[in-house]
């Protein structure tokens, strides 16, 4: 389980001090200011560097039945240059902007579950403390369906650890094989990686030996001898054909040429269709750009590899028309392993993912921001006050320029308060664990950096002269996400 900490210091004001001063003190400076000429004189000019008398904004948030909206997010905007300000409701549903200085303003209200509210205009007067008039939020209409996900290389990354996983009879590698119903094109370094898994599986290692182990036995390439340095000739001519046959013929050529090596597998429509459908890709394959396409990479990777291995075989091996036998045979086996993939070797393969586990749904992911608001009035916390605390989501939370998250989604944490002297009053320490985000039926961990690197400090700020603050945190971690209805 991730889990993220965060500590921040936030600091009661100290007590004002009272100082009793007599009340003759104050004449004396003030006939002496008076008796310099010019000083009055300048009091008009001064008056002129004043600032406006700033305004106020409140107001109150309920919903359709009138019972207030707790926590709900609150965004002042003046315009896109002047940056915004943020509130949350209180337990009334009630939220205040203080200093507001005079002009128009932009109000927009979200908070879970409910649709957005919003007020284009509100004008703030010098000197005005008027409250707004109630603003109603209505429930929200169910959302449409989240299209989201990692991109193509990243997705594809997954694909291919979940193939790495596959193995007939729990046993033997069984790696070039799609199981997903819309896999991902694999760029070369995916396709040499697969490649490399499989020649250096210690199975593959294993079956080379007992084959070369049988080889010996009924004395196959006689040239080779017998004994130790046989059975060595044998392993190596065996082990360096499987290598060639599986990298060349499975990954160089299928780069060059943009195809993909792998079988995919259908599993759906009639034993008709599948049947033909087995046969068809002995001879076509897909391309990289997800159109099928004529399976030269494998005719001409077979090939090379096959010429490649008179090199460590002996003589006795070549036959005429030895080509025209390797392309004809070329065809024959693929056509009968498609065949036992489709209808046979599915059954014997295990770790074979699931449609429903599919990586292709939505994704939220690591080091995604992720802005919150605290719901509770922290600097009047004491450390008798551990446990849970709540956040509320600052902003929509956006993946690929798609709602994921709603503003006033709510997260939790579990919080300690350490309350320590300081030199303006008493500091206290919170320190937060186990944050967690909720979006739908998910909960996405959260943590205090963009990357694992552990605790850092954390900036924060308060909201609107009070012990609420908001701070930005990161998710910990790749999060699949619960597809909308």
């Amino acid at each position: 389980m991730t889990t993220s900490r965060l500590t921040v210091w936030l600091t009661r004001p100290a007590a004002r001090r009272r100082t009793f001063r007599p009340a003759i003190a104050c004449f004396v400076p003030v006939i002496w200011m008076l008796s310099i000429p010019g000083l009055t004189c300048a009091q008009p000019a001064a008056a002129q560097d004043v600032p406006p008398v700033a305004g106020a904004i409140q107001g109150a948030v309920t919903d359709s039945s009138g019972s207030a909206v707790v926590a709900a997010v609150v965004t002042l905007e003046a315009g896109a240059s002047a940056g915004l300000r943020t509130t949350i409701t209180d337990e009334a549903g009630s939220f205040h902007f203080s200093a507001v200085p005079p002009g128009s303003y932009a109000i927009t209200i979200n908070a879970g579950g409910f649709a957005v509210w919003k007020a284009p205009t509100v004008t703030v007067v010098a000197g005005q403390n008027r409250p707004l008039p109630p603003a109603v939020l209505q429930v929200a209409s169910a959302s449409s369906k989240v299209d989201v996900g990692l991109s193509r290389h990243e997705l594809a990354t997954e694909q291919v650890k979940a193939e790495e996983q596959q193995r007939l009879l729990g046993i033997f590698p069984h790696f070039f094989v799609a199981y997903e119903p819309n896999p991902a094109p694999l760029t070369a370094a995916q396709k040499f990686q697969l490649g490399w898994k499989t020649i250096i599986d210690p199975v593959r290692l294993l079956g080379t030996g007992i084959a070369a182990g049988i080889q010996q036995k009924r004395n196959t390439y006689r040239e080779f001898g017998q004994g130790t340095e046989g059975y060595a000739k044998r392993f190596g001519a065996q082990y360096a054909n499987r290598v060639t046959d599986t990298l060349i013929g499975h990954v160089l050529t299928q780069s060059v040429f943009h195809q993909d090596p792998r079988y995919f597998y259908k599993g759906t429509g009639s034993v008709r269709s599948r049947f033909l459908y087995a046969i068809a890709t002995a001879f076509v394959c897909k391309g990289d750009n997800g159109h099928w396409q004529a399976d030269y990479s494998d005719v001409l990777g077979g090939l090379a590899s096959s010429e490649i291995s008179t090199l460590y075989y002996p003589a006795s091996s070549r036959t005429e028309l030895r080509l025209f036998h390797n392309v004809l045979e070329g065809f024959g086996g693929r056509a009968a392993g498609h065949l036992a993939e489709e209808f046979v070797l599915r059954k014997l393969t295990t770790h074979v993912p699931s449609a429903a586990a599919s990586t292709s749904l939505p994704i939220l992911r690591e080091g995604t921001p992720v802005s919150l608001i605290s719901v509770q009035d922290l600097s009047s916390k004491t450390a008798a006050n551990a446990g849970p605390i709540a956040f509320v989501l600052a902003s929509d939370l956006q993946v690929g320029g798609v709602v994921v998250a709603k503003a006033g989604s709510r997260a939790e944490a579990q919080a300690s308060y350490v309350s320590e002297p300081g030199n303006d009053g008493n500091a206290m320490r919170v320190r937060l664990e186990r944050v967690r985000l909720k979006v739908g039926n998910a909960e996405v961990p959260l943590r205090s950096t963009t990357l694992r690197a552990g605790d850092t400090a954390l900036e924060y700020h308060r909201l609107e002269d009070s012990g609420r603050i908001a701070i930005v945190l990161y998710v910990a971690a790749n999060t699949p996400l619960p597809s909308a209805p």
